[in-house]
């Protein structure tokens, strides 16, 4: 079986792309439709998972409009880092694992590496699990899920093998139908919306509410980050950052907000006594039957595509990081066989495997995102990118991985987990069961990271 090497130049094409974690030289970037980085997230985000991570709202009494609010708000403060980490890719022209070594080291940077691998299958099981709950609602029962998942994962994995440009091309178009299926949704179901329900929180509760609910919106949208400059290190090292930036920026948040309101809309035809069933029967319960639902239902559920698409690609090149020196292509097969057991194991109870897993990505990548930030800092912008490779030049990763080690401790005393693997930090019970892990991961990771970076490039001069 062929190697990966890490010092072979990247080889620019717009088919099937060969390279892994290379450097794109500057003479190789030929991604010049900026554009495109609103459309890969926008695309990536217009899909079921983010109206059924909307509808968790209806565990929360926090009312129609607070659920609004809560959505726009941490929908921003989740897409910052996403939007920042993405102006990195044309600078350096890396993706974003081997651009964390510039703060974890060479090896150090396998910690986010490993974390980002998991989430990526972690990802996939969750959009295929919802995708293939609309294929089983179109067909009536008469599909087996297990049936559905694996139609949903091939057709995946025949896009995210051919690499970076083709993952750009299908998802410059995949929101259009998308966003026409929604509004499709949003008109036929409208009826049965019920804007007026208040809150029925208040005092502590109200907090724990806003804190939960807002740290699985944050979690998903925060998710991206360790993709961020995976899909923009192609363009032209001359792209102006404040266009990148600006084109993340929307691309995650125009799609979230609008869908998880979308899903926040669908919840609110349930009744008090309800219980919150799964994407597909919720959505299909709202629209009807006939020709035309029974078509939509049936494209929704390809929505999947869409998102599944980057996490494939981008667990590859997390695997690349860990050493593992196998080349992409066959790496991206291997996560759509892991994600596939996954999405089989987790199935049951999945709307709250969903929220569980939306506030564990914001624990650890609310730390990363911190880490990456004060790192850009220090550095005043400027990376020595001939060195991404070379672990004499690059930091020890000290700094970097005792901040997020002992900031995800921290964050456990705040964590409820207590539905999903039974775990309930003491600051969690104490303030009325809300989770509070994802800002004190954030709070405690930055503060650390500021005093031991300070001490390790005095102490090492890197």
């Amino acid at each position: 079986m062929s190697t990966v090497s890490t010092d072979s130049p990247a080889k620019l094409g717009t088919g099937f792309e060969v390279t892994g974690i290379e450097r794109v030289e500057e003479h190789e970037r030929a991604h010049t439709q900026l554009l495109d980085t609103m459309w890969l997230w926008w695309s990536a985000n217009s899909v079921v998972a983010t109206v059924a991570l909307g509808s968790l709202s209806f565990y929360f009494g926090l009312g129609f409009w607070g659920t609004v609010g809560v959505i726009v708000v941490f929908n921003v403060l989740g897409t910052l880092p996403v939007a920042f980490l993405s102006t990195l890719g044309p600078k350096t022209g890396l993706a974003q694992m081997p651009l964390s070594r510039f703060a974890f080291g060479l090896q150090g940077a396998k910690l986010p590496a490993i974390f980002n691998a998991i989430a990526c299958i972690g990802w996939s099981a969750v959009n295929a699990i919802i995708g293939a709950s609309l294929l089983v609602a179109w067909s009536g029962g008469k599909l087996p899920s297990w049936v559905a998942l694996l139609i949903l994962a091939a057709l995946t994995t025949v896009v995210s093998v051919f690499g970076y440009f083709i993952v750009h091309r299908y998802e410059r178009f995949a929101w259009i139908p998308m966003f026409l299926l929604f509004g499709y949704v949003f008109y036929t179901a409208s009826p049965h919306f019920n804007v007026a329900i208040p809150a029925s929180v208040t005092g502590m509760a109200l907090f724990s509410s806003v804190m939960t609910f807002g740290g699985a919106i944050f979690g998903f949208a925060v998710g991206w980050t360790s993709y961020a400059a995976d899909y923009t290190r192609r363009q032209p090292a001359s792209t102006p950052a404040s266009k990148v930036f600006t084109y993340a920026l929307l691309g995650v948040t125009v799609p979230c907000i609008a869908l998880e309101t979308l899903g926040a809309l669908l919840a609110t035809s349930l009744g008090p006594k309800d219980s919150l069933p799964d994407a597909g029967t919720l959505i299909s319960g709202n629209i009807g039957a006939g020709v035309v639902a029974s078509v939509v239902i049936l494209l929704l559920a390809f929505s999947t595509i869409a998102n599944n698409v980057p996490n494939d690609y981008s667990f590859a090149l997390s695997m690349q990081v860990l050493g593992v020196r196998i080349p992409r292509w066959i790496l991206t097969l291997v996560g759509a066989i892991a994600y596939i057991l996954i999405a089989f194991a987790i199935q049951a109870n999945f709307n709250l495997n969903l929220e569980g897993f939306l506030l564990l990505i914001a624990y650890w990548l609310g730390g990363y995102s911190i880490i990456s930030f004060l790192e850009d800092r220090f550095r005043k912008g400027v990376y020595p990118v001939q060195d991404y490779a070379n672990a004499a030049k690059l930091p020890t990763g000290i700094a970097a991985v005792v901040s997020m080690v002992v900031g995800l401790a921290i964050a456990a005393l705040g964590v409820n987990q207590a539905a999903t693997i039974n775990f309930e930090g003491p600051l969690a019970k104490m303030l009325a069961d809300a989770d509070i892990g994802f800002p004190l991961a954030i709070i405690v990771t930055g503060i650390l990271y500021y005093v031991l970076r300070k001490w390790e490039m005095a102490r090492f001069g890197r």
